[in-house]
């Protein structure tokens, strides 16, 4: 099993929306992203907030966290200490997906991810960086989770931000180990509900069957 996304906006629309003021990164519209492909997301450096590259999943790939992690258990893991007082991002999405082994496609689809407007969502995630043996920058990112609050729906749903969630989701103010507890867990339970509604499967990749996670 293994997630996806899209992005229905443009670089100028993302920086414009987001308050970017330095592009990094390549920006396609209309694309899916897939875990251990490149996408973007906006961290903050020198003050400014900037869209850069990064691979979606955590290094080492083989990481049980590297593409998607509960934000609330990340509080108790020393590993992701200095990742969440210092290495926040935000991950632009228009829909996020999951996709269903064959077998598992008699499973009822899930709802398609709607919102009001045509905005792009602001998805929390932490960002790593390494340095190869070849000297090269690594950067790559996890986004964090949270489970449904929808009735009958057990699935870990991407941790969406507010923007004044975002404002402190990429403030440098919250560095305190518990000022980054109360913000992570403030931002769980404010979560919207989701909105969920049964559709006909989206689409077929190789023998998975893609389907839409609920929105907020």
């Amino acid at each position: 099993m293994s997630y996806r996304f899209t992005l229905q906006a443009d670089a100028s629309r993302i920086c414009d929306h987001f308050g970017v003021t330095q592009l990094l990164a390549y920006v396609q519209s209309d694309r899916d992203y897939v875990p251990t492909g490149s996408v973007s997301a906006i961290c903050l450096k020198g003050g400014q907030r900037v869209l850069d590259e990064f691979r979606w999943g955590l290094l080492p790939y083989w990481a049980k966290t590297a593409v998607q992690t509960d934000g609330r258990s990340l509080l108790n893991n020393k590993s992701f200490g200095y990742m969440l007082k210092r290495q926040r991002c935000v991950v632009p999405c228009s829909a996020y997906y999951k996709v269903v082994p064959a077998e598992r496609r008699n499973r009822a689809p899930y709802a398609v991810m709607l919102h009001e407007g045509e905005q792009p969502l602001a998805m929390a995630g932490v960002y790593d960086v390494r340095i190869s043996p070849q000297g090269e920058e690594l950067r790559s990112c996890t986004i964090l989770s949270v489970p449904s609050s929808a009735p009958g729906f057990e699935e870990d749903v991407p941790m969406l931000l507010g923007p004044k969630q975002m404002e402190a989701w990429l403030s440098p103010a919250f560095m305190d180990a518990e000022e980054v507890r109360d913000l992570v867990e403030t931002i769980a339970e404010r979560q919207p509900k989701p909105q969920l509604r049964a559709l006909p499967q989206a689409a077929k990749d190789e023998g998975e069957s893609i389907y839409p996670f609920p929105a907020y």
